[in-house]
């Protein structure tokens, strides 16, 4: 599997109002930065299944099933299957082998990594995405009205800032409201997930925010979405 240098921190959702971002373009090339080529409509916000759902566990138990016994191991249902990267793409192989079921909502699931640790023996966190009953994300970059790259004053790390459209930002309100403590994806494309928080509360004022990322990427995520 391609390396990502993602930062796996599981961000929070913002939790206060809207933010007064701005659509700021910085001196960052997208394309350098994650080596393809993104607009705003690759970027999503997804439903994720949780680890502990049944769903979950009966999917990685099932490809665990097929790999030999010195590369396999126990699922936690509160932090997901981890692997080290060298064994990510034996994973992979041994999961398409199987039947890839539906979503609970009978669309197309999307297996996808995040990074735990830059540590020296890097771990990824297996997730699974799904989108809408038309396999589409639930929201998605063309939505966003602006976005700013910030430091955080309760993490240190840096984040983007998104502003939803009005339109949206009424749909992101009930969204939030009808799924608190659930966790959902927000992915460029596929198969380059970014972050996977939880949501906390109700969020109101079309803000929302990916935290977990290195600065580069921050700006260069900001500028695929502030260029319509």
């Amino acid at each position: 599997m391609k390396k990502v240098i993602v930062f796996a921190i599981i961000g929070v959702m913002l939790l206060t109002g809207c933010h007064q971002t701005k659509a700021v373009q910085y001196n960052v090339d997208p394309d350098q930065v994650f080596g393809q080529h993104y607009t705003a409509k690759d970027f999503g916000i997804w439903y994720l299944l949780d680890y502990y759902e049944n769903q979950y566990a009966t999917l990685v138990n099932a490809a665990m099933e097929r790999l030999p016994e010195d590369k396999q191991t126990a699922c936690d249902n509160q932090k997901g299957l981890q692997l080290p990267a060298s064994d990510t793409a034996a994973f992979m192989n041994a999961l398409r082998e199987g039947k890839m079921p539906l979503s609970p909502n009978g669309s197309k699931l999307i297996p996808c990594w995040l990074p735990v640790s830059p540590s020296q023996e890097e771990l990824y966190q297996f997730n699974v995405c799904y989108g809408d009953a038309s396999g589409n994300p639930i929201f998605n970059g063309t939505q966003v009205k602006k976005c700013a790259v910030e430091k955080s004053d309760y993490t240190g790390g840096y984040e983007v800032l998104m502003q939803f459209d009005m339109k949206t930002a009424d749909q992101w309100q009930k969204f939030t409201a009808a799924n608190v403590h659930k966790r959902v994806g927000m992915m460029l494309g596929t198969d380059r997930l970014l972050n996977a928080p939880q949501i906390m509360c109700e969020i109101a004022g079309g803000a929302c925010c990916i935290s977990g990322t290195t600065e580069e990427e921050c700006y260069a995520i900001a500028n695929i979405l502030n260029k319509k």
